[in-house]
């Protein structure tokens, strides 16, 4: 019997591996490098549509971090406001994070979801409604917005440049 604590979080659940690859994220989608050796962790984010997969991906804390550093000022003000007046205490792919909606709530049963991971443990979790995600991204500034769809547009051909 090991004295070893107990391992942070949870088994990263089977909804956030790669719907389209049938198997765990291996990689970081912006840099490509394996997501089991940053010791800082990383994202998985999916987004769904009457149980479609839209888009997923995921991304190591470094190239979160050199994204959210790559948003205007006034874009991280505003988010930051947003998330100061709608943020709720919850976790979990049910509960919109913003909002009181759930799932089936959801307008067009359209969501995302997000896990925080480590190695092969999700530390946390969180569902946002389309409503609370349009919210969001009205509060973007153009700047902002452009190095998000050029993430998109580099990484994910084919997706309507209007998502």
């Amino acid at each position: 019997m090991s004295d070893d604590p107990p391992p942070d979080g949870e088994p990263i659940p089977e909804v956030l591996h790669s719907f389209y690859e049938e198997r765990p994220f291996l990689t970081c989608t912006r840099c490509g490098e394996s997501l089991a050796d940053f010791e800082d962790g990383y994202r998985i984010s999916k987004y769904f549509k009457k149980g479609e997969v839209l888009i997923e991906y995921a991304l190591c804390m470094p190239c979160l971090m050199r994204m959210l550093e790559e948003s205007s000022e006034e874009s991280k003000r505003n988010l930051e406001q947003f998330h100061a007046d709608h943020h709720r205490d919850v976790s979990g792919f049910h509960d919109c994070a913003f909002c009181e909606k759930t799932q089936e709530d959801a307008r067009d049963e359209e969501f995302g979801i997000a896990g925080v991971c480590q190695g092969d443990r999700m530390l946390d979790s969180a569902m946002i409604c389309i409503d609370c995600m349009e919210a969001m991204h009205a509060v973007l500034s153009e700047e902002t917005t452009r190095v998000w769809r050029r993430f998109r547009e580099e990484n994910f051909p084919g997706v309507p440049s209007d998502f």
